[in-house]
């Protein structure tokens, strides 16, 4: 049997987490714009650094326990260290910023995407 997870797959776990991760965001921006009594926040700084954390321990803390985001629990796919069963949080931050990039392109010419090659993870079928 192959587990390998193909490029459609990963794409259509990538707008199940988007859509889901769209509603995090924003109900970690509620308390945001109740603090700033309603006033827009987009050039600020550290409203805009507060997202980004926000982003990356929504992926890093799903990954770290679960071995798998929720758009992942749906398409039965978990993702392992190469090194051990557990990711860590330095291997979340490489995926992250890596598929930012572009990371999955290489899947057009190869099996394994350019972040899991740079983080040492992978993505694996649980049928």
């Amino acid at each position: 049997m192959n587990n390998k997870v193909g490029l459609m797959k990963r794409l259509l776990v990538n707008f199940y987490d988007l859509i889901l991760l769209f509603a995090v965001l924003y109900f970690f921006t509620i308390p945001i714009i109740m603090l700033s009594k309603g006033n827009a926040v987009l050039d600020n700084i550290f409203y805009q650094s507060y997202l980004i954390l926000v982003i990356f321990f929504y992926y890093a803390w799903f990954w770290k326990k679960y071995n798998q985001t929720l758009g992942m629990k749906i398409w039965k796919i978990k993702i392992y260290s190469r090194y051990s069963l557990q990711v860590t949080y330095l291997q979340s931050l490489k995926r992250i910023v890596i598929s930012l990039l572009g990371g999955h392109i290489l899947l057009l010419i190869s099996e394994e995407s350019l972040q899991d090659k740079i983080s040492n993870t992978y993505l694996e079928r649980v049928d």
